[in-house]
């Protein structure tokens, strides 16, 4: 079975042509991850970081939680934003069906002890990216993309 590939990231391109790339990966595959050719590239896993190929899709904070890894990547999803010089919770737009019926305040405690748990699971490196732009604009600030030192 082809990979199904349920991430979709559009990042535009800091050249003159204002163009966009994308990155697309798995999240928590239920079955096998094959390349066309029929290459596996990642196993169905529940412990999907410890097979061959793991690194090919995404784990979420229970398969990853009590990992590391010497690069780690954390895509901030649309529940958790930075408006008005402060975090908001949403747990509508929350993948975790546990979470989602939450009010919004208790749900910010939620969301940001789970980003914070992803955030340590890189020894070496953790590149961040946030599905608003908004939010993006404000980690930018913190960080220089690319260069893994603060301003």
């Amino acid at each position: 079975m082809r990979y199904h590939l349920d991430i979709r990231i559009e990042v535009p391109t800091p050249t003159s042509s204002g163009g966009t790339r994308v990155w697309e990966a798995a999240w928590n595959a239920r079955t096998d991850l094959t390349a066309p050719d029929g290459t596996v590239l990642a196993p169905k896993s529940r412990l999907w970081a410890s097979h061959t190929g793991g690194h090919q899709q995404i784990g979420c904070i229970y398969t990853a939680q009590g990992l590391e890894f010497h690069h780690a990547g954390v895509i901030v999803g649309p529940d958790l934003t930075w408006n008005h010089d402060r975090w908001t919770g949403h747990p509508e737009r929350s993948r975790d069906k546990e979470l989602r019926g939450l009010p919004p305040e208790q749900y910010l405690r939620y969301a940001l002890n789970i980003y914070r748990v992803l955030l340590t699971r890189g020894t070496h490196t953790t590149r961040i990216h946030s599905a608003d732009r908004k939010t993006q604009r404000y980690l930018d600030t913190l960080i220089r993309p690319g260069s893994g030192s603060p301003r």
